[in-house]
């Protein structure tokens, strides 16, 4: 499917229920054909304490992943805070037996130290690779200030900060970046909380880090994203980038109020007025099959009324787009 059609599809339906699918393209050229297909569950910005029911939703979703018996899941960031009123919320998450991965979101570090984070969802390492059935997974951590020529992790809420000087990927990560896409022949995805493609919110330095992948667009199936809440694919020489949506809200700001909660609810939840929450929980499984073929599966929801178009949020512009859904995909290899 040609870039300029694809964009008229998603722009087309960008405020309908179901989106096409969209078969993309990748070139990995050491894919094992002998392997049995690869099946993975996929979870972005839950956060657990910022709306009534993120509990009864990450069940759903371990449910899932649980029934259909899938070999891994990872959460992409913005999931939970360390401390004891998050204890029954990562208690749903480790009812999967199996491989469980996660990746620092921004807010992950609202209330404590990424050392704390890290250490109470038991994540050996921030940034990390691994490989699994043939192909490798490499997780990144944009949770960097950029301030006075050093990198600062984030922490405590330090980054409510001006923009310009947050969402940074550091020099020692970036190395350890190109050393990983030159050493493994593997096909790989990579994942990251914050995008290493949006203009707007997405890694300020990613332009070093799009070079290192064209330069190994061959190997690389597709790079999966949280952060922005949105529904979006965007592809770039020779790279897919995979907005994966928040399983719970999109952030809607001051200007569009609305109680869509009972009052005693509420009142623990001071910024419910301030989002507009999705009816049912999104989240994604992917597969990969020995063919050569990535195909991605997402819920479909409703906005829980009232939407924030009928508060009259103006329509955002193609790759901001709020939508209560999480689109499907099929990426094929040449």
């Amino acid at each position: 499917m040609k870039r300029r059609q694809f964009l008229h599809q998603a722009g087309f339906a960008a405020g309908a229920l179901f989106l096409p699918n969209t078969e993309l393209f990748f070139t990995p050229e050491n894919l094992d054909l002998t392997r049995k297909e690869l099946n993975f569950g996929i979870v972005a910005d839950v956060h657990h304490g910022m709306i009534p029911d993120t509990e009864s939703r990450l069940s759903v979703f371990i449910e899932q992943a649980i029934s259909r018996n899938v070999d891994c899941i990872i959460q992409m960031g913005d999931f939970c805070h360390a401390g004891e009123k998050s204890n029954s919320f990562l208690n749903i998450w480790n009812q999967f037996k199996g491989p469980k991965y996660h990746v620092l979101g921004n807010h992950d570090m609202d209330l404590n130290s990424k050392e704390e984070a890290m250490a109470y969802w038991e994540m050996p390492k921030a940034y990390y690779a691994f490989d699994f059935q043939g192909i490798h997974f490499i997780v990144l951590d944009a949770n960097f200030l950029y301030q006075g020529g050093k990198y600062i992790d984030y922490t405590n809420s330090n980054f409510y900060v001006d923009s310009r000087y947050r969402t940074f990927i550091n020099d020692e990560q970036i190395e350890w970046f190109d050393g990983e896409l030159k050493r493994s022949k593997l096909p790989t995805i990579v994942f990251s909380h914050q995008s290493l493609w949006h203009y707007q919110h997405g890694v300020k330095n990613r332009l070093v880090l799009q070079k290192l992948m064209e330069r190994q667009s061959e190997k690389i199936i597709c790079c999966f994203n949280g952060h922005n809440h949105i529904d979006f694919h965007h592809h770039q020489k020779g790279i897919d980038y995979l907005d994966i949506n928040s399983m719970s809200y999109q952030w809607i700001g001051y200007g569009y109020p609305a109680d869509r909660y009972p009052a005693e609810v509420a009142k623990d939840y001071k910024w419910l007025s301030h989002i507009a929450p999705y009816q049912d929980p999104l989240y994604a499984f992917a597969s990969i099959n020995p063919k050569g073929t990535l195909t991605v599966e997402g819920v479909k929801s409703k906005w829980m009324p009232p939407s924030p178009y009928d508060l009259g949020m103006p329509r955002e512009p193609i790759g901001n787009v709020s939508s209560p859904q999480i689109s499907d995909y099929t990426l094929k290899k040449k």
